[in-house]
């Protein structure tokens, strides 16, 4: 018990901050429900996309579907800080939506060339 304590009360008085709430009202907008539904439909785009990974099993078409699977990943961790962002939980940079959706649609048209090349 004792080490708990000295441990948590080092972390407790190091991130204790100020405590505000979030602005719930961005999620009813358009916008933000658009970031939701975004957001939801990557996770489940990455999901199934690890699945096939692991179906083929290292196959020739293996790599493709791992960088698929890690493409939608990273779109679905920008969305994330993108909404985050527009809740007002913590304050991301502007241009960190835009660069992971770039570095996304790379990786993505990279896992395409890799699958063409397969392929053919």
């Amino acid at each position: 018990m004792r080490r708990i304590f000295t441990i948590a009360l080092p972390i407790v008085l190091l991130t204790a901050s100020n405590a505000a709430a979030i602005n719930i009202a961005v999620i009813t907008t358009p916008p933000g429900a658009l970031n939701v539904a975004l957001c939801l439909c990557a996770i489940v785009c990455s999901v199934v996309g690890f699945k096939v990974f692991s179906v083929v099993k290292g196959g020739l078409l293996g790599r493709s579907w791992q960088l698929i699977g890690g493409a939608f990943a990273i779109f679905a961790a920008t969305q994330l800080a993108g909404l985050l962002d527009s809740l007002e939980i913590f304050t991301a940079p502007d241009w960190l939506v835009p660069a992971g959706s770039v570095v996304m649609a790379a990786i993505f048209l990279f896992a395409l060339f890799e699958a063409k090349k397969v392929l053919s």
